[in-house]
């Protein structure tokens, strides 16, 4: 507690924004992503945008497997949903608002069909299950010609110039995608933060550490789990339908295990469980693979080689590396250096 600082009451003491540094901070940096995009060039601004929606999937997959405790192998078959469902009803005039509701709401519908396993099995077993939808929305589903009726097609083109509902509110340049990406992220992570201190998500807190105790308690292990993976789910079908709008166009190529892979590593560098990690985690990583990609290219170039190829390498070694020396994230080992910080000289 920083001096001078007291609470006098639980309602400041468990307040989003507890301290008078807190508050500044946030009323100096709450602008300037919203005066960033007239200042950045358009190539930092598409880039922006789409580090703001993987945040919005990363949260998703936070709430699943930092929350409660599922292992999910499915990342890219949840915004491949999203993304297909969002294109076909922006397709019809629906307007963007409802169509990645309406996105999301189908993503949770089969995130909650393919988490009905964890009745009986849990762990390993479960990420089996959900990497069974991975295969089945990647080799098959989307990729299936006799399927177009459902999906609309492999390869779609999203309307740029759509309205935010029906023709209301057109939008569809660079920066509207931008601002739309972020308020739809800072409602998201506002609404992540919240939900880890209600007693939803201290019930998805117990099933995590243990779910028979949890069970013991009272705790109805299967319906939570469910809740998980619906509310999960439907983050990461709006963070798919955001995608799709973001580029104008889809294919299920975009939508791969390596995609569940990247937004792995985002969360774990980060800090699992936490909110403020996966925002983290999404930030580093993806200006990192953004500079690395460009090295690899003019490595391929210069070597005549497919360099770009040890991207997914680069990726893996991540994960290697960070449970190795700090298992709960850079977040967590950023706490530790602040509170050895705090407390030198002194050895306590």
């Amino acid at each position: 507690m920083p001096c001078g600082e007291y609470f006098t009451d639980y309602e400041s003491r468990m307040g989003l924004v507890r301290w008078r540094t807190q508050k500044i901070a946030l009323a100096l940096g709450l602008p300037i992503p919203f005066i960033a995009p007239f200042l950045l060039g358009g190539g930092t601004v598409t880039l922006l945008t789409q580090a703001y929606i993987f945040a919005i999937a990363v949260l998703g997959l936070n709430v699943i497997l930092g929350y409660a405790g599922e292992i999910v192998l499915a990342q890219g078959a949840f915004m491949a949903i999203g993304a297909y469902s969002t294109s076909r009803l922006l397709a019809v005039g629906a307007g963007l608002f409802p169509a990645l509701a309406v996105g999301g709401l189908i993503s949770a519908l089969v995130a909650v069909g393919f988490g009905l396993p964890s009745f009986r099995v849990k762990g390993f077993y479960i990420a089996i299950s959900t990497l069974a939808l991975q295969f089945i929305a990647e080799e098959w589903f989307f990729v299936n010609p006799q399927l177009a009726f459902i999906h609309g097609g492999t390869t779609q083109s999203v309307p740029s110039n759509v309205g935010l509902v029906g023709p209301v509110g057109a939008l569809g340049t660079t920066i509207d995608k931008y601002l739309l990406a972020l308020v739809l992220l800072l409602v998201f992570a506002l609404l992540s933060l919240n939900l880890s201190r209600t007693g939803i998500g201290k019930t998805f807190r117990a099933i995590h550490e243990n779910d028979l105790s949890a069970s013991v308690l009272g705790v109805n292990v299967f319906k939570n789990k469910l809740l998980a993976f619906a509310i999960g789910g439907f983050m990461i079908g709006v963070a798919g339908g955001l995608f799709g709008f973001q580029i104008g166009f889809i294919n299920a190529e975009y939508f791969t295990l390596g995609l569940t892979l990247e937004h792995y590593v985002m969360l774990l560098f980060g800090g699992l469980g936490r909110v403020w990690g996966a925002l983290l985690g999404v930030g580093v990583v993806t200006l990192v693979q953004d500079y690395l990609n460009d090295g690899l290219n003019y490595l391929a170039d210069l070597t005549g080689t497919n360099a770009t190829a040890l991207l997914p390498v680069f990726f893996g070694a991540i994960i290697i590396v960070v449970l190795a020396v700090e298992p709960k994230g850079v977040l967590a080992g950023l706490g530790k250096i602040k509170e050895y910080l705090r407390t030198w000289p002194f050895a306590y």
